[in-house]
């Protein structure tokens, strides 16, 4: 079946809420199976922290992806809609490029935030990285 596993990447953001509800919607006029995905990566080296506060920070990363992934499976039983939820540590991208690989996943549906062509350049996204490499299709939902 067509969109029979949906990914939705989420990661707490507005942008990433945006899609929740594109994907819900999908999902129940498919049948469709609902995969809530948080792809973290840990956005500062440790420096000179010690290992055991390295170690605390962790924990608290994978504590919040966690929470993200439970509380879509949570609106998703909601609606009757299947869900299957996943944390992956890692390089954003690679996590969800290689979750659509392993899962036969048919369709991405991701928020995006809108910037400028500066912007663009110099920061990239996880969203466009994603639409460039995947062989997917692609659902964009953004916010302002």
């Amino acid at each position: 079946m067509m969109y029979g596993e949906i990914l939705v990447p989420v990661n707490g953001t507005e942008e990433s809420e945006t899609a929740i509800p594109h994907a819900f919607e999908i999902a129940k006029e498919r049948g469709a199976t609902v995969h809530a995905l948080c792809a973290y990566s840990r956005q500062s080296r440790y420096g000179a922290l010690s290992v055991e506060s390295a170690e605390h920070r962790e924990e608290s990363l994978h504590e919040q992806a966690e929470q993200i992934v439970d509380e879509v499976a949570e609106r998703a039983a909601e609606e009757g809609i299947d869900c299957v939820t996943t944390i992956r540590e890692g390089d954003p991208t690679e996590g969800i490029l290689d979750y659509v690989d392993d899962n036969r996943i048919g369709l991405i549906v991701i928020g995006a935030r809108k910037r400028s062509p500066t912007g663009k350049v110099l920061f990239g996204s996880v969203s466009q990285s994603v639409i460039l490499n995947t062989t997917v299709p692609v659902l964009v939902t953004g916010g302002r």
